[in-house]
C-alpha cells in the first residue's frame, strides 16, 4: 500500500524557513506546525493544502509525496 507524506521539511529547508515562520504564515501555534512538518497529522483539508501551496509557491505534487511500502519515493 502506498503512503503519502507532506514534503514540508524539504520545502522549508530549500527556502530557509523555520517552523515559527510556518506557524505565523498558517496563523497557528508551533505545535501544529511541528505536526505538519513531522507528518504526525492524520488528515489535512483541501483548504490547508491550498494554503501550504500558496505559502511555499509550489504545486500539490511538490507538497505531497507518495512512497512505496519499502520507503522508496514514487516520482
Amino acid at each position: 500500500m502506498m503512503q503519502s507524506e507532506l514534503n514540508i521539511k524539504h520545502l522549508m529547508a530549500i527556502n530557509g524557513r523555520t517552523k515559527y515562520w510556518l506557524a505565523k504564515k498558517l496563523e497557528t501555534d508551533s505545535r501544529f506546525a511541528t505536526k505538519l512538518i513531522e507528518n504526525e497529522t492524520r488528515s489535512i483539508s483541501f483548504e490547508m493544502i491550498d494554503k501550504l501551496c500558496e505559502i511555499f509557491d509550489c504545486t500539490i505534487s511538490e507538497l505531497i509525496i507518495l512512497k512505496k511500502p519499502n520507503g522508496e519515493t514514487i516520482e
